[in-house]
């Protein structure tokens, strides 16, 4: 092995040893979240994952950063949860089961997270624009599903029905029927497939 070999080994080694201790950090954080503190220090992130603090502002340099590196941490997550196969094909009732069980399950993989996304992003303008971006990409992914459906009511009131089904299963609306009115996945399921098969008809 040569020089540049090792030169070259030992950079890898340190690389992957920064992403280890990122990855432990932004575990920590979502781990926070999902015991409702949604607002973590830098210290109490070195703290709960075994880091100093000295480290731990070299990854991050404030809250902000943090919290921006979690949410796309969950982002990557909840990428892979809320895919939808045939999107826009099939009968309605297929294409409605389908849909409301993956928000189900994306709201199940991504719940604390998101929440944290909600009640951080008035201080932080770069969460802000990540809800939003999100917000947006879930109503398209609505419209895309139920285009058929759509397409058939005149473009006022197709915008009143792509409205309404967007209210319906954002992820603020299913966490208010789970949390709030403490409705099981099975009713919450039973909600938001009835309220789409009405919008839809």
């Amino acid at each position: 092995m040569t020089d540049t070999d090792d030169t070259i080994g030992v950079a890898d080694g340190r690389l992957a040893r920064r992403q280890r201790n990122i990855d432990a950090v932004l575990d920590v954080v979502l781990e926070m979240f999902s015991e409702e503190a949604m607002f973590p220090t830098i210290q109490q992130a070195a703290t709960r994952s075994g880091l100093s603090l000295r480290s731990v502002y070299r990854y991050f340099a404030d809250p902000g950063e943090l919290l921006e590196a979690a949410i796309r941490r969950s982002d990557e997550i909840g990428a892979g949860l809320s895919k939808l196969h045939a999107i826009g094909q099939g009968s309605v009732d297929g294409r409605i089961a389908d849909y409301v069980t993956m928000r189900l399950k994306l709201h199940d993989g991504i719940g604390p997270m998101y929440r944290a996304t909600l009640v951080n992003a008035a201080r932080h303008s770069r969460i802000r624009d990540e809800l939003a971006k999100n917000r947006n990409a879930m109503r398209e992914q609505f419209e895309l599903q139920f285009a058929p459906e759509l397409a058939a009511h005149k473009p006022a009131h197709r915008e009143v029905v792509i409205s309404a089904g967007d209210l319906l299963t954002q992820l603020e609306s299913i966490d208010y029927l789970r949390r709030h009115r403490q409705l099981s996945v099975a009713e919450t399921g039973a909600t938001l497939t009835a309220g789409l098969a009405a919008l839809l008809a």
